[in-house]
């Protein structure tokens, strides 16, 4: 997107623009706000903050795991803490957490 894209869609001259770009002007937190919602990142993604552009988006799918998988699954999960496979009794305690944490949602419709 252009400088002059950019003022246009900021409401801002294009001389301010070159400004804030080179350093010599300071963005308002108004103005800060208005350039993260258009290029949908978060204020701390532009302000060096984070790494993560936009955290309330959801994550790529590739990034995450549904857990009802793993509640549903009876056979032996692989999973690691701090690089350590975790023992079935580790993972028979995490199940049981887990389906005290989501109870509501695992509960069965009562007829």
């Amino acid at each position: 997107m252009s400088q002059s894209e950019v003022a246009r869609k900021l409401h801002l001259n294009n001389s301010i623009i070159s400004r804030i770009e080179s350093g010599d002007r300071k963005l308002g937190a108004t103005e800060l706000a208005k350039l993260a919602d258009l290029y949908a990142v978060s204020v701390d993604y532009l302000l060096g903050r984070s790494n993560q552009k936009n955290p309330h988006q959801n994550p790529a799918s590739s990034d995450t795991t549904d857990l009802s998988g793993f509640l549903a699954d009876t056979g032996s999960a692989h999973l690691t803490f701090k690089g350590k496979m975790l023992s079935p009794e580790q993972t028979m305690k995490l199940r049981i957490a887990l389906t005290q944490i989501f109870w509501d949602e695992l509960a069965l419709p009562q007829r």
